[in-house]
């Protein structure tokens, strides 16, 4: 069968949606949530590239690049795991639509996962920070203490807890004329990022789980359907048989 070749199945139309017994309100809707979920994907995907691109060097702990890694991971996951889906649903195959089944479940699991995880982490925020702060002042390398200081060129702070405290230079209240510590606007920014990660996370497995329930019954309905025409194929084979066997019948009394 030609790639996605039934995809012209697809239809917003009232009466198309509602047809044949149900089976393309749940074909149509398995489509319409693989693609709205492999628009995700793509939308994960570039956005994790673009922030990738433009990380800067006040990137303390590596947040960008963690943050752009955590959305291209998981955009490349969900845009193939997505594309099963729309093939499976609009070729009617239900080999496809079981590894997608199989595929979507593990990446709900990981997204709920890296979602609660976001969530669980955001306490643990500024213990974290002052270790990694503590740790690239205490280290003496230079691009650490470098990111340290633009870090605090960008937040306009000196020090951690306070102006004194780690503070890259040391004078650095006196030098730039920052007069507050970091660990508040670090913190904020850190736990927003979190934040939008256990969030995404948390979302996209909500309408998955939704696109697992359709997909369960698209496959059932599929395997109806296949049922049904091969009862009518037996059937008709059934009949042509009966009939061959008369008109033999009938020819050996000529």
């Amino acid at each position: 069968m030609p790639f996605l070749s039934r995809i012209s199945t697809f239809s917003f139309n009232k009466d198309a949606f509602f047809s044949s017994g149900g089976f393309t309100f749940v074909k149509n809707l398995l489509l319409f949530i693989n693609f709205l979920s492999l628009l995700a994907g793509v939308i994960l995907i570039g956005g994790g590239a673009y922030i990738q691109a433009n990380a800067g060097t006040d990137d303390l702990i590596d947040l960008s690049s963690g943050i752009a890694a955590a959305a291209i991971g998981i955009g490349v996951l969900v845009t193939v795991v997505s594309f099963f889906g729309i093939f499976g649903a609009a070729n009617e195959k239900g080999m496809l639509l079981k590894t997608y089944f199989g595929m979507l479940l593990l990446l709900v699991v990981f997204e709920i996962s890296v979602g609660i995880a976001a969530y669980v982490k955001s306490d643990a925020v500024e213990e974290l920070l002052e270790t990694a702060w503590t740790n690239s002042v205490l280290s003496g390398n230079k691009a650490r203490l470098s990111n340290i200081q633009q870090v605090e060129m960008a937040f306009k702070c000196c020090g951690f807890r306070n102006i004194s405290s780690f503070a890259v230079p040391m004078d650095c209240a006196t030098t730039l004329g920052f007069t507050i510590p970091c660990v508040e606007g670090v913190k904020d920014a850190l736990q927003g990022s979190l934040a939008t990660i256990g969030g995404t996370g948390l979302a996209l497995g909500f309408i998955e789980l939704i696109g697992l329930g359709f997909s369960v019954l698209l496959f059932v309905k599929i395997a109806q359907k296949d049922r049904a025409s091969e009862s009518l194929m037996n059937e008709a084979w059934r009949i042509n048989r009966s009939k061959i066997q008369y008109g033999y019948a009938n020819y050996q009394y000529v």
